[in-house]
């Protein structure tokens, strides 16, 4: 296989100059992995640890409930092979408006995510530069952080995939280290007590559920870059599921490794829980070892990102839906104005959370995100369910559909009230702006 090949297929969503690329399913596993394999599960723990073990039956659950979603996506995919996903979906089922409404929530999570990314990637940051735990410094930082994607992406396909390829193929270093090293030293006692917050079981099993589900967002990535795909028919729905059971069997496993070697209690204190974690028992060296791989892996899913978060507003543009501004180009073939947009859109987003600490900054955004990204499962939830109404499909087919999708579309709702009220009036905030700019849209463009 050729370089040039192997980098698009890293790219994934940003495929759309090399027309002839085609991934076949092994290929496309890896891109659902890669896109939910991220820095998140880096930082996840810290967020998580003031709950105790208790998260580890959130990660079940959103586990689960990712699974039903991957399977809506399933036969999604295979009654529309060759489509782009969620917003062909939503659009077919509830018209033009909620396919654009879904999909603006979409992106703005993605710049949500980047801003989560950029912190966490501060954080491990931390291991080798103590100054970085001052405020000021440590914003400067994660600014920089940004501005070294968004040149990279500058400057073309070619140049964003060579950094993507180095990058993707450490991600999940660090995690099977945790696991083997986790399960040698494994101490049962770290896991009591199960719940250490001051809520209830079950408030507590909604918040780390809301917290972990964050980790699989990707489930639909797949779908998405439907038309780059060998037999999408049987391809995607393949990809989505193996992807995600994977990626479901290694966050269990890294997450109860690493609570069997240091305790929820030690984690809340850390600014790189896996780094310390592997150090406490092989040594500082492996320590920042382990945090190398986790800026690294954190860099390259700032890249990968930062490139969807520039193919989606250039997307809606060529539907007339966002501005023509978003489809100028640079001699690289690189939709500029779009990076530039995006990139100021998520500095700006850090600099308002500054005033916290890291893993304040980190679990706020994270929510916000999630809040925003949940529109999209809400609709789609439902979206095969009204496909198959209109399509006067048989009553067994009504019915499995409703089998996944009404749990789904109930778990959505108890999510988002997971989320807390903040994330939520941010995310309707953020939201909202999708109704001028359609109305806007549909009226001049």
């Amino acid at each position: 296989m050729t370089n040039y090949k192997i980098k698009n297929i890293i790219l994934g969503l940003s495929m759309s100059s090399s027309k002839n690329i085609k991934l076949n399913l092994r290929q496309s596993i890896s891109l659902v992995l890669g896109n939910m394999i991220g820095v998140g599960i880096f930082m996840l723990p810290v967020s998580l640890s003031q709950y105790g073990s208790i998260s580890i039956i959130g990660w079940i659950i959103s586990g689960l409930m990712a699974l039903f979603i991957a399977s809506i996506f399933k036969r999604l995919s295979s009654k529309f092979p060759g489509k782009n996903g969620a917003f062909h979906y939503t659009e077919n089922s509830f018209g033009e408006f909620i396919g654009f409404f879904v999909i603006w929530g979409y992106w703005v999570s993605i710049l949500l995510v980047n801003a989560s990314i950029a912190i966490a990637i501060t954080s491990y940051s931390t291991v080798f530069f103590d100054f970085l735990k001052i405020t000021n410094f440590a914003m400067i930082y994660t600014i920089l952080i940004l501005l070294v994607i968004a040149l990279i992406n500058y400057h073309g396909i070619k140049s964003a995939g060579n950094f993507q390829l180095i990058t993707s193929l450490i991600k999940i270093i660090p995690l099977l280290i945790t696991i083997i090293i986790g399960f040698y030293v494994f101490d049962i006692n770290n896991f009591f007590p199960i719940n250490s917050s001051n809520e209830s079981s079950f408030n507590a099993i909604n918040i780390t559920t809301t917290l972990t589900f964050f980790a699989f967002l990707g489930i639909e990535s797949a779908t998405i870059p439907a038309d780059k795909i060998e037999n999408p028919k049987e391809n995607i729905p393949r990809a989505t599921m193996i992807g995600t059971i994977i990626t479901i069997l290694i966050y269990l496993l890294s997450m109860i490794a690493l609570i069997g070697i240091i305790p929820t209690d030690e984690i809340a204190n850390s600014n790189a829980p896996f780094a310390d974690a592997i150090g406490s028992v092989l040594g500082d060296n492996l320590k920042k070892t382990i945090a190398i791989f986790a800026i690294i892996s954190g860099l390259g899913s700032l890249n990968g990102w930062t490139l969807l978060q520039i193919e989606i507003p250039k997307s809606l543009a060529k539907r007339k839906l966002m501005g023509k501004i978003f489809q100028k180009k640079n001699k690289d073939d690189v939709p500029y104005i779009g990076l530039i947009i995006s990139t100021l859109l998520v500095t700006s987003l850090i600099i308002m959370n500054f005033s916290k600490n890291l893993t304040d900054i980190f679990t706020y955004l994270i929510l916000t995100s999630t809040f925003c990204s949940l529109m999209l499962y809400l609709f789609v939830s439902i979206s095969e369910f009204t496909i198959l109404v209109k399509q006067k499909k048989p009553i067994s087919d009504l019915k499995k559909s409703l089998f996944t999708g009404i749990p789904c579309f109930i778990f959505i709702i108890w999510l988002i009230y997971g989320v807390g009220y903040e994330s939520i009036i941010s995310g309707l905030f953020l939201l909202s702006f999708s109704i001028p700019i359609y109305i806007y849209q549909k009226k001049y463009a």
